[in-house]
């Protein structure tokens, strides 16, 4: 008599299709006030993600507050203020 095994992996059907990750904050549109997370600053710049953190290293961009140890916020008067500076040529 053979044993079934019963790892989950050995009895997944098949064609089961796998969950993908899917990002938990979507970049909108800049507010009036307030503060917003990385996709909204990138994209209010015009830049990409790792763009914002490798201008943040090099002192170009400010670094955001820390909300928890895994959630950084920028004010949006600092973003608005940082591209007025980039406009008259400062950044």
């Amino acid at each position: 008599m053979t044993k079934k095994s019963t790892h989950p992996a050995l009895t997944a059907k098949p064609n089961t299709p796998k969950t993908r990750k899917r990002k938990t904050y979507v970049a909108t549109g800049l507010p009036s006030e307030g503060f917003v997370r990385l996709p909204t600053f990138a994209r209010s710049l015009g830049i990409s993600e790792n763009s914002v953190y490798n201008g943040i290293k090099a002192g170009k961009y400010p670094p955001g507050i820390l909300l928890t140890p895994r959630t950084r916020v920028w004010d949006v008067a600092e973003i608005r203020a940082l591209i007025e500076k980039i406009k008259r040529g400062e950044v």
